[in-house]
């Protein structure tokens, strides 16, 4: 593996340098290139007993030996290390230096080494294991004003004897530095601390990567000597090849500047960029909230592993962060993180560019590494050619990855074969760092692929065909479309409109259809033409536009109308199956008022009769619109038409009343007009801090608001009742009718739902979900859940009327439960009504009789803001006669497709009906 210059310089000094700084040695640092101009300003290097340095200490008891313990030539012959005895966080020693000259500039250079396990570096606010600090403040005093922090880490320790350096450059402000050694765990040793006069230099490693990023595009091709004359590219490679040790880094940053433009010039103008048309795969984020949160993909890239996906930072995206007290990768310290996109390439020649770093999770911190500190990764840019599930490599490139500065990465590869290839870059834990369990992160920024083929025409060029052909392939399918709603005998209005735009339309496409390569591109402009740009017109003679205004405009239009003016004629059918269902359930069987409501039925059904027969009108769209409301309002008229002796109320709780304490059990309870639920985890005061329980209304300052509906914490809130009829010794053929309201809030990875259960506490049905995690679910009746309204995180304030005598929650915020269990047919269903939607479930079968009605949540997050509510539990024995049909019944059903019940008893789903348990048509 490719090592770092850092790393490898840092070597060569402890192996050739010996321990002094020698004038006229060059050192590197984290701030750049130094040169020694003089010698050691710190007599007490030598560590024999400690002159010079000042304890730190919580006890004024404690002295310097109590920390450290003095090693004879510990380090070398004459030079004496010290170890840590004591990794009290805070406690250590620290030298004391006052330059003499405050715009001077010095190195400070120790030796350290130590196990890596301890070798995480600690955030400048906590001052704790293994930290070393070199700072600088004009308060004169330790600890005071830290207006320049110099190193703040640990760095990476081995077990072998390291040397770092740090440069202090002086700005003209008279400062105090400390070097300090605070909380060092005790296989942490250090020697030859020392402070010598320095200048500044061109730091060779900026050099090295630009020469490292002009010769990658040179390269990858036989470019033209001209060409690379004309730009002055080979005169910029030698300029940065003739920097050296005496070079400034002011001469250097302008040598770097005037690279920057000139290979950026030269791709632009001689390669294609394959990354093109869409921003966010060069990873340029510009907005870092730009909901990036554990997306798995952004533009055309994928992110692995798989289930974490990207998170925004800053201007670029992150491939996941791990949280503190997890190994690298989740757990997973074997497996990568990265990326990677496929392309279909063309033979010819490539470069692809990529930066990444790797950190490890601050402890304790919600933050990453800010500072120079572990090395835990290494990365790997590839580019493969993809056979199959088989991949040959073509080229990769092996680097160390640095925890704040990004490593650049240049992969070239001459491909020889039409072929899709696959471009990616993975980070790997290093083996001697996969037992941190700190967290880790890595980022990346600044992809690119750039490439030299011998096509005529250029990735652009070849990128306006493609969205030409595009615009002519929608208009083709827009009149494909266009076919079949003619030809379909279910669509009655605007058949003659539709048909004149297919007539106007059909030339115009074929026409387009059969333009070739030459002609299409001939009409492109690259200083006219931008892809995203929907406002440009066809007099900029543009073809991409031409079509779209001339053609496939008017085809998509003419089919929206035709639709959208036939949904309303065919809303009708909607509303006759949806009002013929409901008189259908058995659950409406003694219900006095079906009459009514198949008059109401028959009513519209003349109505849909004579508007077929008829034409789209404004008149005869709101008569259509007046019937399903009067049909609507019919339904639900017809609903309350069940007389009262037919429906026994078993429980009844709307949570107006106050809580009530069981002094037997010390559990609370909420007594309705029938029944009461009582709590395992229950408060009558403001949350505070984690695992917050159960409570009614909301706490808003101190004042508790809108006692009226439940809070829900975590635990679970019973409701014991008996819904057999007195004298009775089961159900019968009745059914029992459960409703509940739900406002459902994102709760951080945990999870919320109902339960009925009987005496033996066996579930005979549930609703069950984790909102921030559905796979995570218990869905008895297969639900589609997706209806079910859940606001993401947040306040509840945010959703709560502003008036604070109005309920906590608006009815168009709710979720309305309904659970049928019919005892005639032995099926059950569920039905779901919020702002999402409404849907009904598929019938399952079930055993038992319900005793339990159990409210449960395992929400234990310190967040006290962040919670669902419930309220209005009512349970309900409706009484219905025998079954006449069969009743399908599936155990794991999913359906969601209306479902309606024939007057014969038979359910039907999906036009099919049950037989015998098997879906016939």
């Amino acid at each position: 593996m490719k090592k770092r210059l850092l790393l490898a310089f840092m070597a060569m000094s402890a192996a050739v340098s010996g321990y002094a700084l020698e004038q006229g040695e060059f050192v590197y640092t984290p701030q750049g290139r130094f040169q020694i101009t003089g010698a050691n300003v710190n007599a007490n290097n030598a560590f024999q007993d400690l002159s010079g340095w000042t304890v730190v200490s919580a006890s004024n008891e404690k002295t310097l030996t109590d920390n450290f313990n003095i090693n004879a030539n510990g380090y070398a012959e004459g030079i004496n290390s010290v170890a840590s005895l004591d990794a009290t966080a805070g406690e250590g020693m620290y030298f004391k230096f006052e330059p003499s000259d405050a715009g001077a500039t010095y190195v400070v250079s120790y030796k350290m080494k130590g196990a890596v396990a301890v070798s995480i570096r600690k955030i400048t606010t906590e001052v704790s294991t293994n930290l070393v600090k070199v700072e600088g403040n004009s308060d004169n005093t330790f600890g005071g004003t830290n207006d320049v922090l110099v190193a703040n880490t640990a760095e990476e320790l081995t077990e072998d004897w390291q040397t770092f350096n740090y440069a202090i450059v002086g700005d003209g402000t008279p400062r105090t530095y400390f070097i300090s050694f605070t909380g060092m765990a005790t296989n942490i040793e250090i020697a030859d601390v020392q402070i010598a006069p320095a200048m500044q230099f061109a730091d060779l490693r900026k050099r090295d990567a630009m020469l490292e990023k002009l010769n990658a595009y040179k390269n990858c091709y036989n470019w033209d000597s001209a060409l690379l004359a004309d730009l002055g590219y080979d005169e910029a490679i030698a300029n940065l090849q003739a920097v050296g040790d005496e070079t400034g880094q002011a001469e250097l940053d302008e040598l770097l500047s005037t690279s920057q433009e000139i290979v950026s010039d030269f791709v632009k103008a001689n390669m294609d960029d394959y990354l093109a048309g869409n921003t966010a795969n060069y990873f340029g984020i510009k907005e870092s909230s730009g909901n990036l949160q554990k997306q798995n993909n952004i533009g055309d890239w994928t992110v692995f592993p798989g289930g974490r996906g990207f998170w925004s930072n800053g201007a670029y995206p992150d491939m996941g962060h791990y949280q503190q007290s997890s190994k690298w990768c989740g757990g997973s310290p074997d497996n990568p993180m990265g990326v990677s996109l496929q392309k279909s390439l063309s033979a010819g020649s490539y470069v692809f560019a990529i930066e990444g770093n790797a950190a490890t999770r601050e402890p304790k911190k919600q933050c990453w590494t800010l500072d120079e500190g572990t090395k835990t990764a290494y990365g790997v840019a590839y580019i493969v050619k993809v056979n199959g599930e088989e991949v040959d490599t073509i080229a990769s490139v092996v680097k160390d990855l640095q925890p704040i500065e990004y490593t650049p990465f240049f992969v070239t590869a001459k491909i020889t074969e039409d072929a899709t290839y696959e471009f990616g870059f993975k980070a790997y834990c290093k083996e001697t760092h996969k037992n941190l369990t700190n967290g880790s992160v890595v980022y990346v920024k600044d992809a690119s692929i750039w490439g030299k083929n011998e096509n005529i025409y250029n990735q652009a060029q070849l990128g306006y065909e493609a969205d030409v052909r595009e615009q002519i392939t929608t208009g083709r399918d827009a009149l494909t479309k266009a076919a079949e709603y003619l030809a379909n005998a279910d669509y009655f209005w605007g058949k003659a409109d539709l048909q004149d735009s297919v007539t106007v339309t059909e030339p115009k496409i074929a026409a387009f259809e059969a333009m070739s390569q030459d002609d299409i591109i001939a009409t492109y402009d690259a200083d006219t033409y931008v892809k995203e740009n929907r406002t440009k017109t066809a007099e900029e003679g543009l073809l991409v536009f031409r079509v779209y205004d001339e053609a496939v405009k008017g085809i998509l239009a003419a089919n929206k109308k035709f639709l959208a003016i036939n949904d309303t004629l065919n809303s009708l059918q909607t509303s006759i199956d949806a009002a013929e269902a409901v008189l259908a359930l058995r659950l409406y069987d003694v219900a006095t008022g079906k009459d009514a409501l198949r008059t109401a039925i028959d009513n519209v059904k003349a109505l849909q009769t004579q508007m077929k027969a008829a034409q789209y009108s404004e008149e005869n769209a709101a008569a259509i619109k007046a019937a399903n409301e009067e049909l609507a309002a019919a339904v639900e008229l017809f609903k309350t038409t069940i007389p009262a002796s037919a429906i026994a109320t078993v429980v009844d709780i709307d949570f107006e009343q106050a809580a009530v304490l069981n002094e037997e059990t010390q559990n609370y309870s909420i007594s309705g007009a029938a029944g009461a639920m009582e709590f395992t985890h229950f408060s009558t005061v403001a949350p505070e801090g984690e695992d917050a329980p159960y409570q009614q209304g909301h706490w808003d300052n101190g004042e508790q608001k809108w006692k009226g509906y439940l809070r829900i914490g975590n635990g679970d809130g019973t409701v014991a009742f008996n819904p057999v009829a007195e004298g009775k010794e089961d159900m019968g053929t009745s059914i029992l009718k459960v409703s509940c309201d739900f406002y459902i809030q994102g709760l951080s990875g945990r999870s919320v739902g109902f339960f009925l259960k009987n005496e033996a506490d066996s579930t005979l049905a549930a609703l069950y979900r984790n909102y921030y995690q559905p796979s995570d679910t218990e869905n008895t009746f297969g639900a589609d859940m997706s209806k079910v309204w859940a606001k993401s995180g947040g306040s509840y304030n945010d959703a709560s009327p502003a008036d604070a005598e109005e309920p906590t929650t608006t009815v168009i915020e709710k979720t309305n439960f309904e659970v049928i269990m019919d005892y005639g047919t032995q099926t059950m269903y569920c039905n779901i009504s919020s702002p999402n939607g409404s849907t009904t479930s598929a019938p399952v079968a079930f055993t038992g009789i319900p005793a339990k009605f159990v409210l449960s949540c395992n929400y234990d997050n310190k967040f006290a803001t962040r919670r669902c509510w419930f309220d209005n539990l009512k349970i309900q024995r409706v009484q219905a006669g025998e079954a006449t049909g069969i009743s399908e019944v599936n155990a794991a059903a999913k359906v969601k497709a209306p479902t309606k019940v024939l007057k014969n008893g038979r359910i039907i789903i999906n036009g099919k009906y049950a037989i015998n348990g098997m879906l016939v048509k």
